[in-house]
């Protein structure tokens, strides 16, 4: 992607977000062993599964992305308003209430998923990581297609709803989020 192909000014502000958040658990996740990183927690799923999850639903979120976007030009010609993308997201967090993020969270400066960094060194561990890169990378890509314009016009719909395309990445980090907490950060 070269600097004409950035991501709309609206978009940009969440997909930092969720560029964050992916940065973070790579970091997280950077010192941890094949056999840490299968191990089961006491909630009974490994960091393995969990990244897997957050993997499967960006993933998803980038194959459906496309199409949902031409899907929703046939049916909605109303533009958005700041005040629906605001109840969007309040929407979205209110649904998930997950913990909030980590105070060194904010001082992590990326802005763009081809600089995401994997510091892990165990062979499973980064190849694992690689691939949630390699989707993020690929999804970036499809809302660097998104114009201002359809940015605030089109609709993503999925089985959680159907969100304005900000409400949608919103969604993708707030459910990763939810997933991270739940079975990384909660020990009991």
């Amino acid at each position: 992607m070269n600097e004409t192909d950035m991501v709309t000014e609206i978009l940009e502000i969440f997909w930092k977000e969720k560029l964050r958040f992916a940065q973070y658990c790579f970091d997280e996740l950077a010192t941890l062993d094949t056999k840490s990183f299968s191990e089961k927690r006491p909630h009974g799923k490994s960091p393995q599964w969990t990244l897997q999850q957050m993997v499967s639903y960006d993933r998803t979120f980038s194959f459906y992305l496309p199409i949902s976007l031409r899907i929703s030009g046939f049916f909605f010609f109303t533009t958005f308003k700041d005040q629906d993308i605001e109840k969007d997201l309040e929407a979205i967090r209110d649904r998930y209430r997950p913990p909030a993020f980590p105070s060194h969270f904010w001082e992590i400066q990326i802005t763009k998923a081809e600089d995401l960094r994997i510091k892990a060194k165990d062979p499973l561990v980064k190849e694992q990581c690689e691939s949630w890169k390699e989707v993020l990378v690929r999804l970036e890509s499809k809302l660097s297609e998104i114009s201002d314009r359809d940015a605030y016009r089109k609709r993503y719909t999925s089985l959680t709803g159907i969100h304005t395309i900000s409400g949608a990445i919103n969604n993708s980090t707030e459910f990763c989020h939810y997933l991270w907490n739940l079975y990384m950060e909660n020990p009991t």
